[in-house]
């Protein structure tokens, strides 16, 4: 069920084009072509997966934020979050928090595709997802300042069975933590309703939002499709933490 409304170059990586960066306006039309460009050659897919040795811990994560731009894959129109997260969160943890901003509860496999190979976490050796989970690598002794340490980079979030989702996960900067703020907070967005887990896949997402426009025709306002940042990051505060205290 949706949640209610108000609630690439030698090396494998995307980088961003000079000059785009947070600060853009998250109607203008060339995030809506980033959006699309990244979710065309996003390593989600698998095809830009290898199998290099992972970077060492940056000695500035313990203190820096990962601005990420994360978006449902394939969706249309664009569902998208701005987060802020620690650089140096665990890929289980990412988990949780890629689960809440889609209003997903866990109920299938997942894993994250990197340009180092892919990570996630312990599945049932009975289920479906055991033997593609053969091959992936422990997700919980992995920051994401190492899976995607520079900006620019993309990983991929897979979640589901034969309906698999996919999420597009692209670093758009890399940030000196905010004295006295918790991190993950969300910052902006669009895709007011997410997927949850009433959907087999996004085509059935996007045939069911094309089918509400064509009902009650497109907004007379196009921000209203805006999410509040304050309520995406009240949902987020389980797993939050002050990486800087408050002087």
């Amino acid at each position: 069920m949706k949640r209610p409304r108000g609630t690439a170059g030698q090396d494998h990586r995307l980088r961003l084009v000079a000059g785009q960066g947070a600060a853009e306006s998250p109607r203008s039309g060339s995030l809506r072509a980033r959006l699309r460009a990244v979710g065309s050659q996003s390593v989600a897919d698998g095809a830009l997966a290898g199998r290099r040795e992972l970077p060492a811990m940056p000695e500035t994560a313990a203190s820096s934020i990962h601005v990420l731009l994360v978006s449902l894959h394939l969706a249309e129109p664009p569902a998208w979050r701005r987060l802020e997260l620690p650089s140096a969160i665990t890929l289980d943890r990412l988990h949780q928090v890629v689960q809440g901003t889609f209003g997903w509860y866990n109920f299938g496999p997942h894993s994250f595709v990197t340009t180092y190979g892919e990570f996630g976490g312990p599945v049932r050796p009975t289920s479906r997802a055991a033997k593609r989970a053969a091959g992936r690598r422990d997700e919980s002794g992995v920051a994401l300042a190492q899976a995607a340490g520079g900006e620019g980079d993309v990983i991929g979030y897979l979640y589901g069975y034969d309906d698999e989702w996919k999420v597009d996960i692209l670093v758009e900067q890399i940030l000196p933590a905010t004295p006295g703020v918790a991190y993950p907070r969300c910052t902006g967005g669009q895709g007011e309703d997410v997927p949850g887990e009433g959907y087999h896949g996004v085509r059935e997402f996007n045939a069911e939002r094309a089918e509400d426009t064509a009902e009650d025709g497109p907004p007379i306002f196009p921000f209203i499709d805006d999410i509040d940042p304050e309520l995406e990051t009240e949902m987020l505060a389980h797993l939050a933490t002050v990486l800087i205290p408050r002087p």
